[in-house]
C-alpha cells in the first residue's frame, strides 16, 4: 500500500511538473552599446560577456530546457557580428573577441532553430527618454528593428511591438541640451547624406538611452555623438582669408567647400563690421559634391581704413552650415570726394599755369 501511494505521488509530481518544464519562457538578449558612432569598439567587455561563462554566453550556451521565445536586440547582433569579423579598440590594441563572437552566433542559430524569435526595440532604449528627446522616432525605431534583425539573422522574426523599458534614469541638463542640439544639426543636413547614414545617426542617439548604460559610458557616447554632429555640420565650410581693397568697387573671392556626397545650394550672409563698406546683392551658389568653389562678394568702399566682413553659409532651407568667418579688410582707397577735390585742384593749377605762360609770351612779344 505504501509503495502504491509512493508511486502515485511520483506520477502526480511528474504530471504537475511536466507542464512547467514545457511552458514557454522568454530569453532576452540585449547589451548596452560598446561602440562609437563610427563602429569602433570602445573596450573588450562584450567579448568577456560572450564567453561560455559570461552573461550572454550563459544564455546561449546553457539555456534553460524547454521551448522559449527569444527576444533579441538587433543592436547586440550588429555588435557581435562586427566583432566576429575582427576589430581594434579605440586604444589601438587588437580586440580579442572574434572567436567568441563567431561561436556565440553559431550557437544562437542552433538554439533558435524552430523556436519563436521576437524583435526587441533597437538598443533597448527607455521609452520615457524617447518621448522626452525624440518622440517622432518612437514608431520608426520599432519598425526598423524588425528589418535589421531579419537581415542580420537571415530569418523571419516577429516585429517589435513595444519598448521593454520605461526607466527614468537621470541625465544632466547640459547633456540633454547637447543631445537636442546635435539632433537638430543632423536633421538640418539629412538631405545631403546617404539615407543609411541617417539611420546610423538616429540609432546612435537611441543607444545612448539604454537604461543599463553606466553614467560614464553614457557621457562618453554623448560626447561621441556631439563630435559626429560637429563634423557633419562642418562638411560645408568657408576658408579663412584677409583682403586689401584698392578700388572703391571690388568683388572679393570667398572659398566654399562642400564635403557632402551630394550637390548643395547655398547663399552667403554677409554683414560688414563697420559702415566703411557696403555689400551688394548675392546670388544662390551651387557647390558640387566633394568640391569647392569661389563665390564673389561685391563690395563698395566708402572710405579708407580698416573693416571686415562677417560671413555665414546658409543652406537653401535657411539653415546655417559650418562656423561664421570674419574676413579682415584693409581699405586703401581714395574716396570719390577726395578724387574730385584732387582732380579739381589739378585742373585749376593747369589753368593757372597756362594763363601764366600766355602772359609771359605776350610780354616777350611787346
Amino acid at each position: 500500500m505504501k509503495r502504491l501511494l509512493g508511486l502515485l505521488s511520483v506520477l502526480a509530481l511528474f504530471f504537475i511538473a511536466t507542464p512547467v518544464a514545457q511552458a514557454n519562457s522568454s530569453i532576452l538578449l540585449t547589451e548596452p552599446s560598446h561602440r562609437q558612432i563610427n563602429g569602433q569598439f570602445i573596450d573588450d567587455e562584450l567579448a568577456t560577456s560572450l564567453e561560455i561563462t559570461g552573461r550572454l554566453g550563459q544564455l546561449v550556451f546553457n539555456p534553460p530546457a524547454g521551448t522559449h521565445t527569444w527576444i533579441i536586440d538587433p543592436a547586440l547582433i550588429e555588435d557581435v557580428t562586427a566583432m566576429s569579423n575582427g576589430y581594434t579598440l579605440t586604444s589601438g590594441s587588437a580586440g580579442t573577441g572574434a572567436v567568441f563572437a563567431k561561436a556565440w552566433l553559431a550557437q544562437l542559430k542552433i538554439d533558435t532553430a524552430n523556436q519563436n524569435i521576437a524583435t526587441m526595440a533597437y538598443g533597448n532604449p527607455s521609452l520615457y527618454w524617447i518621448n522626452q528627446l525624440s518622440p517622432h522616432v518612437a514608431n520608426y525605431v520599432l519598425s526598423l528593428s524588425q528589418t535589421r534583425l531579419q537581415t542580420l539573422l537571415n530569418i523571419i522574426v516577429a516585429p517589435a511591438t513595444q519598448y521593454h523599458s520605461d526607466a527614468r534614469f537621470g541625465m544632466s541638463n547640459s547633456d540633454i541640451a547637447l543631445i537636442k542640439a546635435d539632433s537638430i544639426d543632423f536633421s538640418q543636413t539629412a538631405a545631403y547624406v546617404d539615407p543609411a547614414m541617417i539611420d546610423t545617426f538616429q540609432l546612435a542617439l537611441i543607444k545612448i538611452l539604454n537604461p543599463d548604460l553606466t553614467k560614464d559610458r553614457r557621457e562618453y557616447l554623448i560626447r561621441d555623438f556631439t563630435s559626429a554632429a560637429y563634423r557633419q555640420i562642418h562638411l560645408v565650410h568657408l576658408s579663412p582669408g584677409r583682403f586689401t581693397v584698392t578700388s572703391s568697387r571690388q568683388d572679393l573671392p570667398i572659398t566654399i567647400t562642400n564635403g557632402f556626397p551630394t550637390d548643395i545650394k547655398v547663399t552667403l550672409q554677409v554683414v560688414p563690421t563697420n559702415p566703411k563698406v557696403q555689400v551688394g546683392v548675392l546670388d544662390l551658389e551651387s557647390v558640387p559634391a566633394h568640391s569647392k568653389i569661389q563665390a564673389m562678394i561685391p563690395i563698395r568702399v566708402l572710405t579708407s581704413g580698416t573693416s571686415g566682413l562677417n560671413v555665414e553659409v546658409i543652406s537653401s532651407q535657411g539653415n546655417v552650415l559650418g562656423d561664421p568667418v570674419t574676413y579682415p579688410l584693409k581699405l586703401s582707397v581714395i574716396s570719390p570726394i577726395a578724387t574730385w577735390v584732387t582732380t579739381g585742384a589739378a585742373i585749376l593749377l593747369f589753368i593757372a599755369a597756362t594763363i601764366q605762360s600766355i602772359r609771359r609770351i605776350r610780354r616777350r612779344q611787346r
